[in-house]
């Protein structure tokens, strides 16, 4: 009886580490991945902004470093899409940057809609890019993300985001496969892995 304890006492810490494993797994899972496990865009990259903030030229400077071959209009329209094989939304309210365009936020709105249903229509991928995290996370840059987040196809942005729950949530309802990074440096895996 004696040589059974030492099997008894293993199998009990066995059941005990998996019954805490189970439970402390997240009940909410989000197809959150380091990076793509396949490409789903091609080349040639249209990047656009959805708000008119300044973080899109940092992610046409990723792009030129990675040779993918990418143009940044901020203020493309749904006709520009022609020439593209996928677009990328850089998501981000700027109050200067949309003083600075002929157009109000309502109207970057309707852009943005056009442009996101022309992509639909032409079946190019759509990749939502979030720069700037919690520094742009006010109600303009909210309506924007709800309007675009049905018709993209990948998310990648910080996780340094006041309300990360609710920015999950939305992904996760609308089946975008999600990639979030602490630093800026890191973006470039997650992003290239989308086109090759």
């Amino acid at each position: 009886m004696k040589k059974y304890i030492p099997v008894f006492i293993c199998i009990m810490l066995a059941f005990i580490l998996l019954c805490t494993t189970i439970r402390s797994s997240p009940s909410k899972p989000i197809n959150s991945y380091p990076n793509l496990p396949a490409p789903i865009g091609g080349e040639k990259i249209l990047i656009t902004s959805a708000g008119q903030a300044a973080e899109g030229t940092i992610l046409l400077k990723i792009a030129e470093n990675l040779n993918l071959e990418a143009d940044y209009r901020p203020r493309a329209l749904a006709t520009d899409l022609y020439d593209y094989a996928s677009v990328v939304i850089v998501l981000g309210y700027s109050a200067n940057g949309i003083a600075h365009t002929p157009r109000s936020f309502a109207e970057e709105l309707t852009r943005t809609d056009q442009l996101v249903e022309e992509a639909e229509h032409m079946n190019l991928p759509v990749v939502l890019v979030d720069l700037s995290g919690e520094q742009r996370e006010n109600d303009e840059t909210e309506k924007l993300f709800v309007q675009i987040v049905p018709f993209a196809d990948y998310y990648i942005g910080l996780k340094n985001v006041k309300h990360p729950d609710k920015l999950l949530t939305t992904l996760k309802k609308h089946h975008v496969p999600a990639t979030l990074v602490t630093r800026l440096d890191d973006l470039s895996t997650p992003f290239n892995s989308a086109f090759r």
